[in-house]
């Protein structure tokens, strides 16, 4: 309630305080100075080839019950400063040992990526995935259903550079699933996991 009250108030001088403007001061508010012209930032000038690259990412992890392995493929935009941004479609093969059933997880993510040294980056991530998980019946069989999970990934990374241009390396992430919940049928063992990846 007091936040509403202060912004509330805060309009309010803004506004008083334009109404005040006389005539004149408008007209003299308006005459733009030499010194207050903003200059036009220059264009991006790279080739189309340094502003995209390819990647991917890998996962595999073991559990006593299921074993799983992650492939990733990403389409990456490079800003000039230290943003990256771009779609990617993700795969993730589960063997369930229990009901010994192969169980297939896929969907779209979208990434960002910001560059704060030479190695180290920050990353966050949404995905959606249409999963495969298996159930065990009344009659005693065993049935594959699937669901839809959503997940969103924060986290941090390191990054080796490749190549006398800098354009491939390889890195390695550790991220946190905000979204994640261990009762539903998710592909993932847990909400921290690990990935490596590689661009060209």
């Amino acid at each position: 309630m007091k936040n509403i009250v202060v912004t509330c108030a805060a309009l309010l001088i803004v506004h008083l305080t334009h109404a005040q403007i006389t005539p004149a001061a408008a007209d003299s508010a308006n005459v733009i100075r030499p010194d207050t012209i903003v200059r036009s930032q220059p264009k991006d000038q790279r080739p189309v080839v340094k502003r995209i690259s390819l990647g991917g990412s890998t996962g595999f992890w073991i559990q006593p019950s299921r074993t799983h392995l992650e492939i990733t493929a990403l389409l990456a935009y490079r800003f000039p400063k230290i943003l990256t941004l771009g779609p990617g479609y993700r795969y993730i093969y589960t063997r369930n040992r229990i009901y010994g059933k192969n169980l297939n997880s896929y969907g779209p993510n979208f990434f960002a990526r910001a560059q704060l040294t030479r190695r180290i980056y920050l990353w966050s991530e949404w995905e959606h995935l249409r999963t495969e998980y298996a159930v065990q019946l009344a009659n005693s069989s065993v049935e594959t259903q699937s669901d839809e999970l959503n997940s969103f990934f924060l986290g941090a990374g390191y990054v080796r550079q490749l190549g006398r241009k800098g354009r491939g390396g390889i890195s390695i992430q550790v991220l946190y699933n905000f979204l994640y919940n261990r009762e539903e049928n998710s592909p993932y063992y847990s909400p921290v996991i690990y990935r490596i990846g590689y661009f060209f």
